[in-house]
């Protein structure tokens, strides 16, 4: 039994953890942040998604007092709407993943740019639908002009642990870091970069140790995370991997259940 005095930080992912389809947000969820910020609990949003992407769950940004975007890379306080920190892939690498996507038959490959979201018309397809936020459409040999956060590879039958098989016979895992959040899709991120280095930074930032500190998560994406923190969530229909590492589980939905159950809101 944990205790209940001991924690001073929640960290959460956001697709699949507490943010349903279309941007979905529950009320008790939204409860629960702003109880967290009442109490001067940091919440953190881990997650893969663009700072953009972040931006549209306007009613959570308010409560967040960090977001790890881009599994890490970018480190943004929207408080002051400043970005604390940004890594990004080293051009050659981002070339070679370029070219080796455009090489391989099935694959569509986007690039979250500094300035942009860059997408081939491949990836478009295999996405199905179009990014709700500023993106443009670029041919595979025109889309590495600009410094990038990292980049996706979707691809139309082959599993994420399978395109991750393929880029680290590649030779691609000494040169970035490669995990995914969704299936059918790797992330390739700088070297040394995964959500446990962004919200190690964040938490540093905040005067708050790791140890104590609850995550929530449901992703491989969300592995290091799990390490990194003194109690760990696995939520929903999480990936198996994720529920293995977890301390603990929670259907979706019981957000503020968790919490309360911790301690660190009312009921």
């Amino acid at each position: 039994m944990p205790d209940m005095t001991q924690w001073r930080a929640v960290v959460t992912d956001l697709d699949g953890t507490v943010v349903g389809p279309g941007d979905s947000i529950d009320p008790a969820t939204l409860n629960a942040a702003a109880q967290l910020r009442h109490r001067g609990v940091p919440l953190l949003a881990a997650t893969a998604r663009t700072r953009n992407g972040v931006q549209r769950l306007s009613a959570l940004v308010g409560h967040l007092a960090v977001a790890v975007c881009h599994n890490g890379a970018l480190g943004w306080f929207p408080a002051g709407n400043r970005t604390l920190w940004q890594r990004t892939l080293d051009a050659g690498t981002l070339r070679d993943l370029a070219a080796f996507a455009g090489s391989w038959p099935g694959a569509g490959l986007a690039v979250f740019g500094v300035a942009s979201w860059d997408i081939t018309p491949e990836y478009l397809a295999l996405r199905r639908r179009p990014p709700p936020e500023p993106w443009r459409e670029v041919t595979i040999g025109g889309i590495a002009d600009q410094p990038a956060y990292g980049v996706a590879i979707r691809h139309a039958t082959l599993t994420s642990d399978q395109l991750i098989a393929e880029l680290t016979a590649a030779g691609f895992a000494e040169r970035a870091t490669l995990t995914y959040s969704a299936p059918h899709l790797i992330e390739a991120g700088p070297l040394g970069v995964d959500k446990a280095a962004g919200v190690s930074r964040a938490l540093d930032w905040l005067g708050v140790p790791p140890a104590r500190a609850v995550a929530f998560g449901d992703m491989p994406n969300d592995l290091s995370m799990f390490a990194l923190v003194g109690h760990s969530v696995a939520v929903g229909d999480a990936h198996p991997a994720v529920r293995a590492a977890a301390t603990a589980h929670a259907p979706f939905g019981h957000f503020a259940r968790c919490l309360t159950e911790l301690g660190l809101i009312g009921s």
